[in-house]
Order: C-alpha cells, then structure tokens, then sequence
C-alpha cells in the first residue's frame, strides 16, 4: 500500500504540466478596438482605448487553443500612459479583462522601445518604405511605436508588450506576448506626427494580438509539485500511525 500512495504521488507531479494549466487559457488571441493617441500634457504619448473595451475577432481560424471558445465576445482593456508606463522598464499594471472568463486577466509587465530609430522621422519628403520611432515630444521617453510609410500619403503604426495571464481560480500564470498594429492611416507618418506635435489627437481602429505560452511559470510550478509531494508523503505516514 506504501509503494502504491508513493507511485500516485509521483504520478501526480509528473502529470503537473498538463493540468495545472487546465483553466489557463492558451493559444493566439486575435481582438480589436478603437484607440487615440495625444500629447496632451496630462497624458503624454498616452494610448488611450475608446471605452475601454475591445472586441475578440468573430469567426473560425480568427483565434486558436482555448481563445477559439471566446470569438465573438468583448472584454476590458485598460490605457497605456506615459508616464508612468514607460518603455523597457518593469511594469506591473492590470490590462486586460475577458466578459467571457472573469477569473482571467493579463498583467502589462513591460512596454518595448521602438526599433525603427528617429533618423527617419526628419525625412522632409514622404515616401514609402520610410520608417521612424518617435522621440519627444510624442513621448517623454523612448517611444513605443514603430511607424512604416506605405506609400507617400498612408503609412501604418505599431507597438509591442510583454505580459502575464493569470488565472484567479487555480493562482497560476503564464508569460504573454502581444502586439497592437495600426495596419492603414491615409496618412504619412510626417503629416501624422506634425498633427499630434500641434495638439492634435489622433484616433484609429487598431488590431491586436496576444500570443501565450503553454505551461505554468516556475514558481507556480514549484508550489504545486511541492504540495503534491508533501500529500503523498502525509499519506504514507498516516497509515504508518495506523499500523502501530
């Protein structure tokens, strides 16, 4: 009886990896929303989401894994200013919430710099393949955004996160990765610029995707092979008391 409580509890922390992740949701999520961009001095270079809700895309093959149960359904996605919510720092702000799943959430833990340099942004006369990463005033800091001419007069716009999704039912998380896309602004990303450096802002559709990882963080990992161990081994000596 010893070896069989001692072979289920091993069994038991063997087969951690796929079921402590069981309510966890995996897989490519693909949503939608409207967002404004300003340089307001309250919130500068702030992405601001229009109601502070986003849409997940409707329809078969728009998402994969266990995102494919929620097509269709809408959820609560929270602003990025900045400041406090500055490029390649570490971040830890709630940002998303799912109307579908409300023990699920995604933690923003870090907002990645722009690739594309500022070089670009001086280029007087629009043309496409131009590209640019902001520099102040559109930003206090390094900005977020990647800017793309698509042409002489429409360009397209995006940026990078990094987050956690965790799960409130059984206290695990996974590490998340995502980006928002402007795909098509009628355009250059020189007259857009001038427009939001004038105090202008800028509103626009954006696309976004959450891609997640398929196993519990370490430390999660950890506590629950701990605990499963330490049932077996309580098992085993209660049944020693017993035989004494």
């Amino acid at each position: 009886m010893k070896k069989s409580v001692l072979t289920l509890s091993i069994l038991a922390i063997l087969s951690i990896p796929y079921t402590a992740n069981a309510a966890l949701i995996t897989g490519v999520l693909n949503f939608t929303g409207t967002a404004q961009i300003s340089t307001s001095v309250s919130t500068p270079g702030s992405i601001v989401f229009l109601d502070n809700t986003f849409n997940v895309n409707p329809g078969v093959g728009s998402q994969t894994g266990g995102w494919v149960a929620f097509e269709g359904t809408d959820g609560g996605i929270q602003n990025i200013t900045n400041p406090p919510d500055a490029t390649d720092v570490p971040l830890d702000q709630p940002f998303m919430t799912f109307d579908l799943a409300p023990n699920i959430t995604i933690t923003l833990t870090f907002l990645m710099s722009g690739i594309d340099g500022v070089a670009g942004c001086t280029d007087a006369t629009p043309a496409a393949g131009q590209v640019c990463t902001p520099a102040p005033p559109i930003t206090p800091d390094v900005s977020p955004f990647n800017l793309q001419n698509t042409s002489a007069t429409t360009s397209s716009a995006d940026f990078n996160i990094l987050g956690v999704e965790h799960d409130s039912l059984t206290n695990t998380s996974i590490n998340v990765v995502g980006s928002f896309t402007d795909p098509s602004t009628a355009m250059s990303y020189q007259a857009l610029l001038g427009f939001i450096e004038g105090g202008g802002t800028f509103t626009t559709a954006f696309a976004g995707q959450i891609a997640t990882e398929s196993t519990p963080e370490p430390s999660t990992l950890l506590e629950l092979m701990m605990g499963v161990g330490l049932v077996g081994i309580s098992l085993v000596y209660r049944r020693k008391l017993k035989r004494v």
